[in-house]
């Protein structure tokens, strides 16, 4: 099986460099974990209030390269439990390449994976990280976490890479924008969603793809799809963000996020 280190239609995960984040103040979120008779990785979750997202560290303790690979190009996941039941997992729905992809840690080294959680009633959920390099079975961390509503995102965001078809031949992205805030939403102009476009490990988006929208007005339970055509991309691995300022009164936070495969 071919190996790639691209991973395609990755939805909502990012990888990132090390920052500070506000976290939960819990003892799991403190403290590393190492399954008996793993990789030797360790793994450290957390939550980003501010940004409403999931953080993943994978840390690499030893004094050697430690090498793993994930069966597909899928190499997290993330499950919400409340009340003794599943109410959210972060794959479901998502698509992902069917190649294995190899991750290489340094000595020393800690890579860093966000999950940005959807609309949520406010309450207390249990969740578990699965770093697929290590286990697709057994969470390698897990927690305890406050959602609170009010402050949350009012419209949940999804999007979707669509390749050239039969009946259109040119790349798309589709962006879904449901209400979920069980009522209508009318929102001055100053309210938007970003939709940005960036080669996966480069830090600026790129000028010239995406685009920006006001909200507006968006009827309870409605659903909004915008199309961004992309034919003057290059071959190559992407990744798009979808930023909003509702939430936040002025300031963009990432609500959704994936990965694409030009060729």
């Amino acid at each position: 099986m071919k190996r790639i280190l691209a991973v395609l239609m990755v939805a909502g995960v990012l990888v990132v460099a090390i920052a500070p984040v506000a976290l939960a103040a819990t003892a799991a979120e403190q403290s590393w974990s190492a399954p008996r008779f793993g990789t030797g990785l360790e793994y450290r979750l957390a939550f980003n209030r501010e940004s409403s997202e999931l953080v993943l560290y994978v840390h690499n303790p030893t004094r050697r390269p430690v090498s793993v690979e994930a069966p597909t190009a899928q190499l997290t996941d993330f499950v919400l439990w409340r009340n003794g039941k599943p109410v959210w997992r972060a794959s479901q729905g998502n698509a992902y390449a069917q190649a294995a992809t190899q991750v290489t840690f340094r000595r020393g080294e800690t890579k860093t994976y966000t999950q940005a959680l959807p609309g949520l009633p406010s309450g207390t959920y249990f969740v578990e990280a699965y770093y697929m390099g290590e286990s697709r079975k057994t969470p390698v961390a897990s927690t305890y976490i406050w959602l609170d509503a009010v402050t949350r995102e009012p419209l949940q965001y999804s999007v979707e890479y669509m390749g050239p078809g039969w009946f259109n031949s040119t790349p798309r992205l589709r962006v879904t924008v449901k209400n979920t805030s069980g009522r209508d939403i009318t929102l001055p102009y100053q309210y938007m969603y970003q939709i940005l476009i960036k080669r996966v490990g480069a830090p600026d988006y790129l000028p010239n793809v995406g685009m920006g929208q006001s909200v507006g007005t968006i009827e309870k339970d409605a659903t909004r799809y915008i199309f961004v055509n992309l034919n003057d991309l290059r071959p190559g691995a992407y990744q798009v963000d979808i930023r909003s300022n509702v939430s936040h009164q002025g300031w963009y936070s990432v609500v959704a996020s994936s990965r694409f495969f030009i060729q």
